[in-house]
């Protein structure tokens, strides 16, 4: 531990030393939050990931633990290469400790890690409405607003084709083929879903949600007869050109590390620790 301002920083790499911090982290969520934080979902995330450790950084205000900012380890591959990619989740801060740059401190402390390995890395994740402003302007996050959630039907799948082959063409995505992070994604806490045929779908209460397709000229061929949810490259503009019905915005954003070149990316519904 270091003391910094009156805060204690501790910063963990290692997903067998993060578990004596657990019991913290839960009543920091419940503070943060409102809610609990599911031990199976943490578990998931933090102890099951078999992309192996996250990177944590901590804040304590003398035994309380009043921030949190951590990333879990999720390969990203692009026509067989892989990178390293690093998805941002459970960011937090004390109700008590708000507007003391903890947020900008914490994430600082887990970027210099990841730049320390001097590999190149993303970080990335899906910032809401509240938290994308201080994703772009303290952490120096890019946020696209270029895909959106939107409800296909069947005669709208062949043009959706088209859109998502170029996208992944050229775009890094989260590669389901490896039986062990297969079975990790697909049996996230609370969900219900699996991939048959290269496509994996999840019951929605109007139909499905696309979590993963491995090779998007799949999807044409998809027959189904109910809504079919997913994460399109379009802007709104866009959508509405297509006559699309958009079912929500679902910004995208990141930030690289030890690379110039600026990546693209074909995001899928499996790269979200929300579905």
């Amino acid at each position: 531990m270091e003391d910094n301002d009156s805060f204690n920083f501790v910063d963990i790499d290692n997903s067998s030393e993060l578990i004596q911090y657990r019991t913290s982290i839960q009543e920091l969520f419940l503070d943060a939050f409102d809610k609990h934080l599911s031990e199976s979902l943490w578990n998931w995330a933090y102890q099951q990931n078999p992309f192996g450790s996250p990177k944590v950084s901590m804040a304590f205000l003398k035994d309380k633990l009043v921030g949190h900012y951590a990333v879990i380890p999720m390969n990203l591959s692009l026509e067989g290469k892989y990178i390293k990619g690093y998805l941002s989740m459970t960011t937090m801060v004390s109700t008590e400790c708000r507007g003391k740059q903890l947020f900008r401190k914490l994430a600082e402390r887990v970027y210099d890690r990841i730049a320390d390995d001097k590999e190149p890395a993303i970080v990335f994740g899906f910032p809401n409405d509240q938290s994308a402003p201080g994703f772009i302007k303290r952490l120096g996050w890019t946020v696209s607003e270029d895909f959106h959630v939107v409800a296909l039907e069947k005669s709208d799948l062949s043009k959706a084709q088209e859109l998502l082959m170029e996208s992944m063409k050229n775009g890094y995505s989260l590669d389901l083929s490896d039986e062990k992070v297969r079975q990790w994604r697909c049996n996230k806490p609370n969900q219900e879903w699996n991939i048959e045929n290269a496509i994996g779908l999840k019951s929605h209460t109007d139909g499905h949600d696309l979590m993963y397709i491995d090779n998007a000229d799949l999807l044409g061929r998809l027959n189904i007869d109910t809504i079919l949810h997913a994460i399109m490259p379009v802007s709104r503009e866009q959508a509405s050109e297509l006559d699309w019905t958009i079912s929500f915005p679902y910004r995208f954003g990141y930030r690289v590390f030890n690379s110039e070149i600026e990546p693209k990316f074909g995001v899928q519904m499996c790269m979200s620790d929300v579905f």
